[in-house]
C-alpha cells in the first residue's frame, strides 16, 4: 500500500487510531508518575598494609589485591562472578533497573579480553525510596568489610600485615535521578511515534482483509449469468 492508502485507511478506522493513542497517552501518565529512583555507587578500596587511598604505591593496582577483592566481590554475589557491562561507567539505573543491587569491580576490558585493573569493590544500588538505598548500602558495605576480616583471619594475617581497606567517602553520596523535561518530551513524542505506525499498519490490514471478500463476490457475480439473460428453453413444435 502506498501512504495516501494508508493514510486513507487510517481515516476511515479513526477508532483504532484514537485508541493506541489513548494507550499511548496512558503509558507517559505512568511514566510521569514513576517519582524517579535514587542510586548511589560506593566504592570500597583495598590497599597494601600502612597504605591510605592518598600514598602514591598502595598497592590498588597489584594483582594479589585485585583477586583478593575479586574474592570477595565474588563471594557476596553467592558464588557468582560479578556482572560486568560493556561500559563500566554506565550507571546501573541505565540498564533499566528501578529495585536492584550490583557489586563488581571497575572492568576494563571488552568482548575479547576481561580486565580488572583496580582493587576496588564498587556497589552500586538503586531503589525507590532513600532509605532503602542508605539501609542497602551500610549492610552491603559492612558485608565486604567483614568477609575481608575474615578471610584474613582463617588465614591467621598478623595484624600489622593485614590489608587496608577504606571506603572512599564521596561515594557514599545518594542521589536522587528524575526525567528531565527535555527526555520527557522527547519520551512522549516517541510513543506517539510509535501508536501512530502501530495504528497504520493495523488499519492497513484491517482494510486489506476487508476487501477480499468484497473482490471475491465481485468475482463470482461477474461469473454468474442472471436468471433473465439465460435463453428459454426451445419449445417443441408438432405437427
Amino acid at each position: 500500500m502506498t501512504v495516501r492508502e494508508i493514510l486513507i485507511a487510517m481515516a476511515r478506522r479513526w477508532y483504532v487510531v484514537l485508541a493506541l493513542l489513548a494507550m499511548a497517552l496512558l503509558l507517559g501518565m505512568l511514566l510521569l508518575r514513576d517519582g524517579g529512583v535514587y542510586s548511589t555507587r560506593t566504592v570500597v578500596s583495598f590497599m597494601f598494609p600502612t597504605s591510605t587511598s592518598l600514598s602514591a604505591s598502595n598497592g590498588t593496582t597489584d594483582e594479589s589485591l585485585i583477586a583478593f577483592a575479586g574474592a570477595v566481590a565474588q563471594e557476596i554475589n553467592n558464588g557468582r562472578p560479578a556482572a560486568t557491562y560493556s561500559e563500566d561507567a554506565a550507571p546501573f539505573y541505565g540498564a533499566g533497573v528501578r529495585e536492584g543491587v550490583l557489586v563488581s569491580l571497575p572492568y576494563s576490558g571488552n568482548q575479547w579480553a576481561t580486565d580488572f585493573s583496580v582493587a576496588e569493590v564498587e556497589i552500586q544500588v538503586v531503589g525507590r525510596s532513600r532509605e532503602w538505598v542508605e539501609e542497602t548500602q551500610a549492610d552491603l558495605v559492612a558485608k565486604v568489610l567483614r568477609l575481608a576480616e575474615e578471610r584474613q583471619d582463617e588465614l591467621a594475617v598478623p595484624t600489622d600485615q593485614r590489608i587496608e581497606i577504606s571506603v572512599v567517602p564521596l561515594t557514599l553520596a545518594i542521589e536522587r535521578i528524575v526525567a528531565g523535561r527535555v527526555g520527557t518530551l522527547a519520551a512522549f513524542a516517541a510513543l506517539v511515534a510509535a501508536a501512530l505506525l502501530v495504528a497504520g499498519w493495523v488499519a492497513a490490514r484491517w482494510e486489506s482483509a476487508s476487501a477480499l471478500p468484497r473482490s471475491s463476490a465481485a468475482r463470482v457475480t461477474r461469473g454468474r449469468v442472471p436468471a433473465r439473460a439465460r435463453p428459454l428453453p426451445a419449445k417443441e413444435v408438432r405437427p
